[in-house]
């Protein structure tokens, strides 16, 4: 993305994350006639927020700008078909309204990470689509991918359509993963997706922890340092997937209790101390609840709901390659 709007020259204003107040008022001082895209994501994935993507879409809309959604980190994990999290917020929309995917003018996924091969796609109107596909340097000069890498991504994307499953396991570990550290009083950044960010608070700390997880312990989990995030907010990144069973859940807190004992980690109750750090230990913090709801993931008794699906997402944009490009920070 970042890459994208280097190269296109258009003016970029970066909105902080998740503001919408801010992103309003860089909105507003606008000429309405002025081509604007905001530019953001779905799930962050160094700090696993959320973006509020039906507010965002509401302020393209009064202000005549178009939306560009990076769902690089949800399709596959979030909605009944895997389509990301805008899918995933229309799970309850009654059927009369506009679906959200719908409002959405343009959205990029990967065929990676959740589908498990290489490359990447974007959705949009056919007309969007095709400018792109006349325009964009980086596709017109790029070597198509192998038939059998297609195949398999196809494969991949069939199968996530017609099962929930592989969703559910996910995120049932990772509500088994954020309370097994939450009883061990082991920070984590709270956030409603299934990253789970260990706040660790130091660079070099963050690196001893990591390496010692992986040497000692057998664990592999990335230290993630500036400029990737603030600087005194340094983490572990820790994805649960469908694999990690409650014995692997376990083993992994019994690993991660020993190396916080011998190398002095900063638990819950030090950050609570110190007042806190990214959300974590921080005095009436608001609460953030998953996104996948109990009731969604079967562990309550059915609410009679159905999920929406179907829809066209995207509508028409001209004169894209001129447009004032606004971007979400994390």
């Amino acid at each position: 993305m970042i890459a994208g709007m280097r190269h296109s020259k258009a003016q970029k204003l970066i909105f902080k994350h998740n503001d919408l107040e801010d992103l309003e008022s860089k909105l507003a001082a606008l000429p309405r006639e002025q081509p604007k895209i905001i530019a953001f994501e779905s799930v962050y994935s160094m700090c696993g927020s959320i973006a509020p993507i039906e507010a965002i879409c509401d302020l393209a809309e009064k202000y005549g700008a178009i939306t560009f959604l990076d769902e690089v980190h949800a399709v596959g994990m979030y909605g009944a078909r895997g389509a990301g999290v805008a899918e995933h917020l229309d799970w309850n929309r009654p059927a009369s309204e506009r679906s959200l995917m719908s409002r959405v003018d343009i959205i990029t996924g990967t065929l990676g990470k959740a589908y498990g091969n290489v490359g990447g796609y974007i959705a949009g109107s056919a007309k969007f689509v095709d400018t792109i596909r006349s325009l964009a340097p980086g596709f017109i000069f790029t070597t198509s991918l192998p038939p059998h890498v297609m195949a398999g991504a196809t494969a991949a994307i069939e199968f996530q359509k017609n099962t929930l499953s592989e969703r559910i396991a996910q995120q049932i570990a990772v509500k088994r993963t954020k309370q097994m550290l939450a009883d061990l009083d082991i920070p984590v950044v709270p956030g409603p997706s299934h990253i789970v960010p260990v706040l660790i608070g130091d660079a070099a700390l963050a690196k001893r922890v990591s390496d010692k997880l992986l040497v000692d312990e057998g664990v592999y989990v990335q230290a993630i340092n500036y400029p990737t995030v603030a600087v005194g907010e340094e983490r572990l990144r820790i994805t649960p997937t469908p694999g990690h069973t409650p014995e692997l859940i376990k083993e992994l807190g019994e690993s991660m209790k020993r190396v916080w004992a011998e190398l002095g980690v900063p638990t819950v109750s030090d950050w609570k101390t110190s007042g806190g750090r990214a959300g974590v230990g921080v005095k009436d913090a608001p609460s953030a609840e998953p996104i996948w709801t109990d009731e969604q993931l079967g562990l309550k008794k059915e609410s009679g709901f159905k999920m929406r699906t179907g829809g066209n997402v995207g509508i028409g944009v001209e004169h894209a390659t001129r447009a004032v490009m606004l971007e979400t920070t994390a």
